[in-house]
């Protein structure tokens, strides 16, 4: 019997779930790269002889060009397709991470770390993109949970991915593994990208073209915020830093002006105005800066106190990651499944957990010493990777929900660079509190993952009950 044009369409199209998981595995090694060059920093300034200011810039100059990219990395997935912005974005991590790995010198370092960042600033908003275009209600939901268990996994394990290919020094290579082994994991998610992952774009996307401008102004106007974020803190605040500070709101006014210019006269903008009258999208990512700052300060906070304040190795507070990870790996995944049923009730649940899991914290952290086993504070740790496991999927899947297929990409890009900012000012204020005393500065950093939460917690609750929450948008596009 012969196939319907319908049924020969199915055969060809690639299966969204394998396309997915390589998407994430590449999206994993993006995350990792966030975190795990901290652990390899003693080695890597021993071994290339790096000055205190060179470290600082290795370890800035990912999330920095990360940072910039993101937004406009979604734009290009919807005008030129979202597997082909991904695949250059994976092949550009590929070499980037090889260069890293053979750097001679600190300033070589330097540069492939912010290519690195450019390259995942390309494949990161395709990954939110892809799960849009091909996953509808309950199975976005176990995507977003998918995604979730992936992104937490590697932000957890990075301490001890780290340490464990430092420690082994696997053919005498050291700190170079932490790069290297990104490299055959590339090529083999690119090779595979081409046959499972389906390609998308932006309908109409032929006939239209990047904002060449818009471009310029955003990638100004987030010089501006994320430079101080990453840099200033270690320069003492320094007036270029101040100054930048000063000058965002005025390009950030700019960058929105232009937007509605070229909307206006009638062409499609950079970043999608309609976006942020939805207040699904303008909550959530309110919520996600939030939600990541308070994720960054914990994480820099933890492995502080356990090794100055206790006295114990990196590799044992990397280690203190394991079951915070495995908690939140297996939450999230159950929590995606459940979000386009429950929802806003899940972000309550976790962010009450969470707050539980940082009080018994606070108890542990006053009442153990060098001579109490460090694994006292295993329960606490697994009841804050279950609150989060409950609350990150959520917001993903929330703050998306509503956005149409014309919108994908800045939505994406937005929402990652909420991500992104988040995570530059949890870790600035997580490492400034910590580093001055680390015991009592751990306690801080909990009083203040405790506000932030609390903040999310009372958003997210009157978002959906308040009516007053809706005044700038119409019932239809919450």
């Amino acid at each position: 019997m012969a196939l319907a044009n319908s049924d020969r369409a199915a055969l060809r199209r690639p299966n969204p779930w394998v396309g997915l998981w390589i998407v994430l595995s590449s999206a994993f090694m993006g995350i990792m790269d966030v975190f795990i060059t901290a652990v390899a920093g003693p080695a890597i300034r021993t071994d290339l002889r790096a000055t205190t200011g060179d470290m600082q810039l290795i370890l800035a100059a990912y999330n920095f060009a990360f940072g910039l990219v993101l937004i406009t990395g979604g734009r290009l997935g919807d005008l030129f397709g979202r597997r082909r912005i991904f695949s250059l974005g994976l092949a550009l991590f590929t070499v980037a991470s090889l260069a890293a790995s053979l750097s001679p010198n600190p300033v070589v370092l330097i540069f492939a770390r912010a290519l690195l960042g450019i390259a995942a600033g390309l494949m990161m908003p395709q990954v939110f993109s892809i799960i849009q275009a091909n996953f509808q209600e309950e199975e976005r939901g176990r995507a977003f949970g998918a995604f979730a268990f992936v992104s937490g996994l590697a932000a957890t394990t990075a301490q001890i991915v780290g340490g464990l290919l430092i420690t082994t020094d696997i053919f005498g290579l050291g700190w170079r593994t932490i790069f290297l082994i990104n490299v055959p994991v590339g090529v083999i998610a690119f090779a595979a990208a081409q046959v499972w992952v389906a390609e998308s774009k932006l309908p109409g996307a032929d006939r239209e073209a990047l904002d060449t401008i818009g471009v310029l102004l955003l990638t100004f106007a987030l010089a501006t915020l994320t430079a101080p974020l990453t840099l200033g803190i270690d320069q003492g605040w320094p007036i270029w830093a101040l100054a930048c500070l000063g000058v965002f709101p005025f390009v950030g006014a700019a960058f929105v002006y232009w937007l509605r210019r070229r909307m206006r006269s009638g062409k499609t903008p950079l970043v999608e105005l309609s976006l942020f009258s939805k207040s699904s999208f303008a909550i959530g990512n309110a919520l996600a800066l939030l939600f990541y700052a308070n994720n960054a300060a914990l994480f820099v906070a933890l492995p502080i106190f356990v090794q100055l304040g206790l006295g114990h190795s990196a590799l044992v507070s990397g280690l203190l990651f394991g079951p915070l990870a495995l908690a939140f790996s297996l939450t999230s995944t159950t929590v995606g499944r459940l979000t386009a049923r429950v929802g806003h009730r899940l972000i309550a649940i976790g962010c009450i957990l969470l707050l539980a899991a940082y009080a018994s914290l606070a108890v542990v952290a006053l009442s153990i010493d060098a001579q109490t086993s460090v694994w006292a504070v295993v329960p606490s740790v697994v009841l804050t990777g279950i609150g989060m496991g409950f609350v990150q999927p959520t917001i993903n899947y929330r703050t998306l929900e509503h956005v149409e297929p014309r919108e994908i990409g800045s939505a994406s890009g937005v929402l990652n660079t909420s991500f992104e900012v988040g995570y530059a000012l949890g870790s600035v204020l997580g490492g400034a509190i910590s580093l001055s005393a680390p015991r009592q500065g751990f306690l801080a950093v909990l009083c203040l993952s405790s506000v932030l939460i609390a903040l999310v917690l009372i958003m997210d609750r009157v978002s959906s009950t308040d009516p007053m929450a809706n005044l700038f948008c119409s019932p239809k596009k919450r």
